[in-house]
């Protein structure tokens, strides 16, 4: 889950449970395509997207996959205008401003989704074949595939400023390989042999990648697509591995990496060196938010899958992105804050002597996609064994977020974010010092004296039993201990301010669920 020009990296598989790990080669190839993006206003409308399935018949069986779901799957999966769909979601996000609508297309009955096969070996095979030219043989099937959308979609008519080009902000597209997808492990069956990994990248403008003949930015009815400076393409997995064995890629995963198609950043630790380094978790969907879901009331009934309900975007990126304005707390006093669903939704800045450094305040509720947020509580059976169980939360409340810009602006995307720091972004060299993370959020009762998101025994390290503020409870900024440097509030403090000294409240004063009315002093 990133914004590169990698693809299919079999030795970076993570769990359905968790983000992947990162490999050298990964981090190394994608800086080099200067692929790492900034957080960037967008035009609030409806953008067009374009849902490509992909099956691949080469002459022989060996790389051989046939797509296996309907085009009205991904219709309803993507452009449905009920329930749980990524059209309702980025609605939600956005006040209804933006979202991705079905392009038009010729010769096939379902708006916005088309069926194209190929005649090569699925990248799959292809890159083992070819193991020096991992990167440029998935891309050279994205390149392949965009050519094979020509009889369908008239792309001219879409490049509006006639540059030749097409742009992120003309058209996006989805490509869904058939096979399965490797973020949910490795297993193979006699039906899905061969796998991709879900990603968001761009193709080189005109040179090859890694020299792979047609590794490249096609031309597609006089304009080019996804080329390196101008658009890019999301790619996932036909179906994924869950606890029911192998079902159609969920929500989850699309609306992360379209999230990233759109400039939004991954704020998960791709280190992993220190465990329970603070991070959003379920907070965001460009953390773990991506594998959401609600749990029927009724434990009897069937558990979703992972994904089925992604959970909101951070407010950082919220405001970044444009979906929504940060409202600036003029010195202290009294404020509302209003739920997402309120038709109020609000975010509140509080800056500090620190001109980095801010908190952003939102009112959290479990209503709506956030009706996925969940905890996962750590369940020890007689004979030893270990396993969770997921609860979602049944209230919500007020959220205290921790931002650091310098930070997230210097090792934001490819450039780790959120990581423990360890690693420089060239995927070579290791950096002396850890850094602190650029977004967090201050969880009720979340970090132990050390910073460290705290393992109470009960749930789930980074799933926290309540981390929501409600009426008659008080945020303190000095119980919270920035995990890198130590310091109390903040993670560094300007000449002249005594850390000692400085101390952020704020109390929730009434909690209705909709509106939480908050004071907020500050002293240093």
């Amino acid at each position: 889950m990133r914004m590169t020009v990698i693809s299919i990296l079999k030795n970076t598989v993570g769990t359905a449970d968790e983000p992947p790990d990162q490999g050298k080669e990964y981090i190394k190839m994608a800086n080099s395509l200067g692929t790492s993006v900034t957080t960037k206003k967008l035009e609030m409308k409806p953008v067009p997207l374009l849902v490509v399935m992909i099956s691949f018949e080469p002459d022989g069986d060996d790389g051989r996959q046939i797509c296996s779901t309907t085009k009205e799957y991904w219709y309803e999966q993507f452009f449905g205008d009920n329930g749980l769909t990524l059209k309702n979601y980025y609605k939600e996000m956005s006040g209804g401003k933006f979202y991705f609508s079905p392009v038009d297309v010729n010769g096939s009955d379902v708006k916005g989704v088309i069926h194209v096969t190929l005649h090569c070996k699925h990248p799959d095979l292809l890159q083992q074949e070819n193991p020096d030219k991992r990167t440029g043989a998935a891309l050279y099937v994205v390149a392949e595939a965009l050519k094979a959308c020509e009889p369908y979609v008239d792309f001219a008519a879409l490049d509006k400023d006639g540059d030749g080009f097409l742009s992120a902000d003309e058209l996006h597209y989805v490509l869904v390989h058939a096979g399965f997808d490797y973020s949910g492990g490795k297993e193979t069956t006699p039906e899905l042999r061969y796998g991709v990994f879900a990603n968001s990248g761009r193709l080189p403008d005109e040179e090859d990648a890694q020299g792979f003949p047609g590794a490249h930015s096609p031309r597609v009815g006089g304009v080019k697509l996804c080329a390196a400076s101008k658009g890019s393409y999301t790619l996932i997995g036909e179906y994924r591995k869950t606890q029911y064995g192998f079902l159609p890629h969920p929500l989850g995963t699309t609306a992360h990496e379209l999230g990233h198609a759109i400039g939004f950043h991954d704020i998960y630790d791709y280190d992993r060196q220190v465990k329970g380094w603070p991070l959003p978790m379920m907070f965001s969907v460009m953390c773990n938010g991506c594998y959401g879901l609600i749990r029927p009331k009724d434990k009897s009934e069937r558990m979703p899958i992972m994904g089925t309900c992604p959970t909101h975007l951070d407010p950082l990126q919220k405001i970044r992105s444009g979906f929504t304005e940060a409202q600036l707390a003029e010195g202290d006093g009294e404020y509302s804050l209003y739920s997402i669903l309120s038709g109020k939704y609000n975010i509140l800045r509080i800056n500090t002597p620190d001109p980095a450094e801010y908190f952003l305040l939102e009112n959290r509720q479990i209503e709506g996609f956030d009706s996925g947020l969940y905890r996962r509580r750590v369940i020890k059976s007689d004979d030893g064994k270990v396993h969770y169980e997921i609860e979602n939360y049944e209230r919500g409340g007020m959220l205290v977020w921790h931002i650091d810009k310098d930070i997230f602006d210097e090792f934001s995307g490819i450039k780790r974010t959120n990581g423990s720091g360890l690693w420089n972004g060239d995927g070579e060299t290791q950096r002396e010092t850890r850094h602190n993370p650029g977004v967090v959020i201050d969880y009720k009762n979340g970090y132990d004296e050390n910073g460290l998101m705290k393992d109470d025994g009960v749930f789930l390290q980074g799933f926290p039993d309540d981390p929501f503020y409600r009426a008659g409870e008080t945020f303190n900024s000095n119980e919270f201990i920035s995990a890198a440097t130590h310091t109390k509030s903040l993670n560094s403090f300007p000449d002249g301010i005594d850390e000692n000294k400085y101390n952020l409240k704020i109390e929730v004063l009434e909690d209705t669920g909709s509106e939480l009315k908050i004071r907020v002093s500050q002293t240093y």
